[in-house]
This record gives structure tokens, C-alpha cells and sequence, in this order.
């Protein structure tokens, strides 16, 4: 085998049919086809979310995770009225925006505990200035350090002097660092 032919980029046409660019074997299409068919995958991804048997399937999901892991006083509290109320009320003082990215969220409520939930008094988990609202990559990413934060020595009581500014500061970085 000669040096060129070790080293020559392997290539194939565009998978879109009638469509003969050349692009490298590690691509489907070319970057025309390429945006075509992402936007329609996206688009395709998006309906489905959207579907009636995506809301069902998340439905279920919800239902499973409160008969099997989470704390009955937890599932209690957050299909109470009261919660239900202070939650809308929330959404709508957040414009169903991600407090720490500025995403628009749509009708996704996800309205977290500054505090977290377990560690809050009756008073605190009903107070507006310990809710925010998170899209669903900043709350896994919020929760994920919470548990971290726990496990160290008098990690409790940290996360209980936590603020909002700080939380925001920490998850901005870590949105950053992905």
C-alpha cells in the first residue's frame, strides 16, 4: 500500500437522493442536506414531546417515582392545593423562564426549592423567595450538586444558607464547563 492511498481521506456522495457532493465518509450528507434534515428531526423530536403518548408515557413516569421513591410526605406536599397555587403563582413571576439560563421553558413547570424541600420548614416550602423556576437541565444539574453538597461533613446545614445568587453563580459556571 502506498503512502497516498494510507493516507487519502476516504469520501462518498451525499445520502440525499439526486444529490452527488462529495463528503467525507464520516458525514451522511452535505452541509445543505445536513441542516434539512436536522430541522425536520428536530421538528419531528418536538411533536413527539408534544404528543399525547410522550405526556402519557411522562404521566406514568411521574406516577412510578412518587409510588416508589419518593418520601410520602413529599408526594403529599406537592399534590397539595396549596403547592399547586404558590407553584402557578411562581411560573408566572418567572415568565416560565429559567432563572439561571434565560431559557423560555414553555408549559413545563419546573419550580424548585431554593432550599431543598426536605430540608425547608412548613413556612419556607410555601414562600415564594425560596421558589425559582429551572428548566429540566439546570434542576438535574442543581440537584445532582445538592446531593454532593450533602454527603459532605455539616453538608445539611450548607445547603440550608445557600441563596439564590449563589446557586446561580455555581450553575452558570457548570452550564459553562459542559
Amino acid at each position: 500500500m502506498s503512502y497516498h492511498s494510507k493516507h487519502r481521506q476516504q469520501v462518498h456522495e451525499c445520502g440525499e437522493p439526486l444529490c452527488h457532493a462529495v463528503v467525507s465518509i464520516s458525514e451522511r450528507y452535505c452541509a445543505k442536506h445536513k441542516a434539512i434534515h436536522e430541522q425536520e428531526w428536530q421538528a419531528k423530536k418536538d411533536a413527539y414531546h408534544k404528543s399525547k403518548l410522550a405526556r402519557a408515557i411522562k404521566a406514568q413516569q411521574a406516577k412510578q417515582y412518587d409510588q416508589t421513591e419518593r418520601d410520602p410526605e413529599a408526594v403529599a406536599f406537592y399534590h397539595s392545593k396549596q403547592w399547586k397555587k404558590v407553584r402557578d403563582a411562581v411560573y408566572v413571576r418567572d415568565m416560565a423562564t429559567d432563572q439561571v439560563t434565560g431559557e423560555v421553558l414553555g408549559d413545563r413547570k419546573v419550580v424548585d426549592h431554593i432550599i431543598p424541600f426536605r430540608l425547608c420548614t412548613a413556612k419556607q416550602a410555601l414562600d415564594s423567595n425560596n421558589l425559582w423556576v429551572l428548566s429540566y437541565q439546570t434542576h438535574y444539574r442543581k440537584t445532582k450538586l445538592e446531593q454532593i453538597i450533602s454527603q459532605q461533613p455539616n453538608g445539611d446545614n450548607k445547603l440550608k444558607h445557600l441563596d439564590r445568587a449563589w446557586w446561580t453563580k455555581v450553575l452558570r459556571e457548570k452550564k459553562e464547563d459542559k
